[in-house]
């Protein structure tokens, strides 16, 4: 009676505690501004998202190993652990208390075994990954300088006492049974147990050496470790970064659903700010994300600006900016707290205009963190408010102002690409089925517009009905939205749906994947509902049906470079390295990077603009791991990727052994037209 009265008043303190601590959490996430993009809705769909993502921890079955696996071990563990928690909770008021349904006659049985082997796998699991705190030190826990100086000098005590506990509590587990097997031996339901339980009654022969009355103290003592560590691992929680223990899942199903490559509209007409300057311009999902970090570090393993020694490391950004609420909740709760979370408080101008926008920190989080998003409403706040950024995009945004491209070329040169090619304008042939949407790179870079005359080239082999609009062809803003003059960018947006309305458009082809992603994920937000096709997608297609044929031979090895505008944003993947494939004599190869793990080229979020230390550069770094291949050719299918991995060759001084092209400049060389 007197240990009864004694774990319900304890257990009454704990679970006390717990509720204020969460209490005081939520507070401020109950506060935050509403998210722009709806979470509760497609429920079926979230479900299946959180199934394959939360539970099924499908992404930490990627990259590093054992780690991954280690880890959904010991979740997968907790799970089927979960019954044994509660069993345990319950025997405090009636020691033989079990779960409805978890009778040793009922599905107890199996469960036993089942809960007896997962303690064994749990416990080895979190032994293994002390190790690595320990003994190993992966670079991805302690580090990467000098971007995450804060997190390479921290103690990571805490990390070492979780998995501690996690230890714990699992032996302490199997103590509890084995010592029930003891001093109970011979009860009828007992003896039942036994053999479900090999662990525990392996265990149980050493208990019995002490005889009964020992066993029941050991047990006895076990049991209030198990259940003391287990409420004070959950008081710990909303303290620790094992708050994603209650966040995670709920974070996962909230994910953005949308397509990846929309940033939110700014209402502009009845804005009171233009941009993220402040904790609580924050929106709810946003400070989520802050609670649900598992400072795994596997974004900054992945960041290009952390490999090439920029100031951003995406999960040190995401800490600064946790802590910052953590200290100072007030910042969201008080309605005159006003202190700028942009500058020298907490984010600097510099760890924003480090980022590329390419989502390779995205992509490995495993529990669905949006950096993005963060990372350009704090730019908004910058160019539109403040007017500070980096000198360079002084002409950047000028160009796009006057000129309507980032070049800051008259637009009456647009289509000198087309000279002597004889395609027509989609004015003079308004029932073409595609508008060949060229883009500013590939209407002025001299570089890209050999690419461009290379698809229009491909188009009238297979007879594409196609027209361009030529000196009409207006810039989608791209660039400016990614740099943060969302302004600029609603401006040049609204003004290209128009154009392209006005002409009835229906169909796009585009080669340029940031126009694909502008037009196919952006512009619905502005009316603007086009079938959008990449160029290497529909090409891929007019292969397999015929209508292009591949008869020349390219006895060549290529590596093909993965877009983020196109691979991450959009999932194409395939359609590029099919056309490669199809031409005789190519040896396709791959970079380790590749696919969803490729790494940027460093163009992206505007950085295509912005000059880079010599020293430092992500295009160079990029180029390293293609060449590791050994490749006659890097290929892409971006004209701002073959920008950077060209200066890229030329800056290792290969350009006379290494060539860079466009898949579909490949395509154009190898083929014949189809008979009409």
């Amino acid at each position: 009676m007197a240990s009864s009265i004694i774990w319900t008043l304890v257990l009454t303190g704990f679970t006390g505690l717990f509720a204020w601590q969460m209490y005081r959490r939520f507070k401020p996430l109950l506060k935050a501004l509403p998210t722009p993009f709806a979470r509760v809705d497609r429920i079926p769909e979230r479900i299946k998202h959180t199934l394959v993502y939360a539970i099924g921890q499908l992404k930490f079955f990627r990259g590093e190993q054992p780690a991954g696996v280690m880890h959904a071990l010991v979740f997968w563990g907790f799970l089927i652990l979960g019954g044994q928690v509660a069993t345990m909770f319950l025997r405090g008021w009636a020691p033989d208390a079990n779960l409805p349904l978890l009778a040793v006659d009922q599905l107890g049985g199996p469960y036993m075994l089942l809960r007896d082997l997962t303690e064994v796998v749990v416990c080895v699991t979190a032994l293994g990954l002390l190790s690595r705190w320990l003994i190993t030190h992966p670079q991805r826990l302690y580090g990467f300088k000098p971007a995450e100086e804060k997190i390479a000098g921290a103690s990571h005590w805490e990390a070492l006492l979780i998995l501690c506990f996690i230890a714990g509590i699992t032996m302490s587990g199997l103590v509890y049974d084995a010592g029930r097997l003891v001093f109970l031996k011979g009860h009828a339901e007992i003896e039942a147990e036994r053999a479900w339980q090999p662990v525990a009654n392996l265990l149980s022969g050493l208990l019995a050496q002490g005889g009964p009355s020992a066993a029941e103290t050991v047990s006895n003592a076990a049991w209030w470790i198990h259940n003391l560590v287990v409420l004070t691992f959950l008081n710990m929680l909303p303290l620790s970064k094992h708050f994603h223990v209650i966040t995670a899942i709920p974070n996962v199903f909230m994910s953005k659903l949308d397509p990846v490559g929309a940033l939110s509209k700014q209402d502009l007409e009845t804005a009171e700010i233009y941009g993220t300057s402040q904790m609580a311009h924050f929106d709810w999902k946003q400070v989520l994300d802050m609670y649900t970090c598992t400072e795994c570090g596997r974004c900054s393993s992945v960041c290009p600006a952390t490999a090439t020694n920029k100031p951003l490391a995406p999960r040190q950004m995401l800490l600064d900016l946790r802590d910052y609420l953590y200290e100072k909740p007030e910042s969201i709760l008080d309605e005159n707290y006003d202190e700028k979370i942009v500058g020298d408080n907490c984010i600097s101008d510099e760890v924003l205009w480090s980022c590329t926008t390419c989502r390779a920190c995205e992509d490995a989080c495993p529990v669905h963190i949006e950096f993005v998003d963060k990372i350009v409403d704090m730019r908004r706040h910058l160019v539109q408010e403040e007017a500070r950024f980096p000198a360079e995009l002084t002409r950047t945004f000028k160009g796009l102002e006057t000129q309507g491209n980032p070049w800051g070329i008259g637009g009456d040169k647009k289509a000198d690409w087309a000279e002597g090619l004889g395609i027509p304008h989609l004015a003079d042939k308004p029932d073409a089925e595609y508008l060949f949407y060229v883009g500013c790179a590939g209407s002025f870079d001299d570089r890209a517009k050999k690419i461009t005359r290379a698809v229009a080239r491909i188009l009238d082999a297979a007879s594409v009905s196609y027209a361009i609009l030529g000196r009409d062809e207006p810039c989608n803003g791209d660039t400016a939205r990614r740099l943060g003059n969302e302004y600029l960018y609603q401006t040049m947006a609204q003004t290209a749906v128009d154009v392209l309305a006005g002409y009835n458009v229906k169909k796009v082809i585009t080669n340029c994947p940031h126009c694909f992603n502008t037009i196919r994920n952006e512009f619905p937000q502005f009316g603007g509902d086009f079938e959008v096709v990449h160029a290497a997608e529909l090409v891929a297609d007019l292969v397999k049906d015929g209508s292009v044929r591949i008869s020349r031979e390219a006895a060549q090895t290529i590596v093909y470079h993965d877009s983020c505008y196109l691979g991450r944003y959009n999932e194409i993947y395939d359609a590029p390295r099919e056309i490669l494939s199809a031409i005789p004599g190519v040896i396709l190869v791959e970079a380790e990077k590749s696919r969803n793990n490729s790494m940027c080229c460093g163009a992206g979020g505007g950085r295509m603009w912005v000059e880079e230390e010599p020293t430092q550069r992500v295009n160079t770094l990029r180029v390293e791991q293609l060449l590791e291949t050994k490749p006659d050719v890097i290929a892409s299918a971006c004209p701002y990727c073959m920008t950077m991995l060209d200066d890229g060759i030329k800056g290792k001084g290969l350009e006379e052994t290494v060539q860079t092209r466009d898949v579909l400049e490949i395509v154009a060389d190898a083929i014949e037209a189809s008979p009409a």
